[in-house]
């Protein structure tokens, strides 16, 4: 393995292996390869993904995500650690413009909580779809990735490792599949998320993408513009989605992003 200088990042629980331009040259046309063998756990660093940072011009980063299957995807905790890390480097100030995937994405970054305005989540619909035995009804919701939303009693109940292959790759959603989202409603308001993501194959412990859908699934349900989300790993992320609950103007995704470590690859690594 190509043995580069990295950084461990996480953003609520999504962790992240963060490399710069420099390193990802390094790596060349191999770099979706590199991403499933050092996103392995067990095996190499381990990670939700990979981040490529790179500044390109004042207050202006780009962000290059690649999945542990090593697939390109826009990533909402991701780009949050991104705008932390640019800013942590000095390529930008507390507020800058990400360039991603789905556009540009302006970033507020205050300590370690960073804040990204993204484009507005589409409801497609209510749709219930079958898995081991069973009948799950829920909402089909793009937030930059397309997830499949559904409300539970309590998510720690529901055997997310049995339905979640399933229900990810049902013809529905077309050969590149969807995430699934399980949302349960706590006593203290907060929606409890859990999440199983497309490209790592696996429940992840928070998923920004997935934590706007479930907002939206909540605010069509009746809850206000802004969502407190507590996903899987415990550490909160909050949504904001202003104006008609079918239709918001944007969203707004906050949240903590941190840094983990640093190191540099091994060859044996992988």
């Amino acid at each position: 393995m190509i043995p580069v200088r990295f950084t461990k990042m996480s953003g609520a629980g999504n962790d992240f292996v963060v490399i710069e331009a420099e390193a990802a040259a390094t790596i060349g046309a191999g770099l979706s390869a590199w991403a499933r063998a050092v996103c392995r756990r067990g095996l190499s660093v381990g990670a939700d993904g990979v981040l490529v940072v790179s500044p390109e011009a004042k207050d202006r980063v780009r962000v290059d995500f690649r999945n542990p299957d090593g697939s390109v995807a826009f990533c909402g905790n991701g780009t949050r650690c991104a705008a932390r890390y640019a800013f942590v480097r000095g390529w930008c100030a507390a507020h800058a413009v990400l360039a991603t995937p789905v556009g540009e994405v302006p970033a507020e970054i205050r300590g370690d909580v960073v804040r990204l305005v993204l484009p507005a989540p589409v409801d497609r619909g209510a749709l219930a779809l079958s898995a081991c035995g069973a009948r799950f009804p829920g909402r089909f919701v793009d937030s930059g990735v397309p997830h499949f939303v559904i409300e539970v009693d309590d998510v720690a109940r529901v055997p997310l490792a049995s339905i979640g292959p399933v229900l990810r790759a049902d013809p529905t959603w077309g050969p590149a599949g969807a995430n699934v989202d399980l949302v349960s409603r706590g006593e203290d308001g907060a929606h409890h998320v859990r999440t199983w993501e497309r490209g790592v194959e696996n429940e992840t412990l928070a998923c920004g993408t997935g934590a706007i859908a479930a907002a939206l699934a909540a605010r069509l349900a009746g809850a206000p513009e802004t969502v407190r989300i507590v996903p899987a790993s415990g550490i909160p992320l909050t949504v904001t989605l202003p104006g008609d609950p079918g239709a918001p103007s944007r969203a707004e995704l906050c949240g903590d992003a941190r840094f983990v470590f640093e190191g540099t690859l091994s060859e044996e690594a992988g």
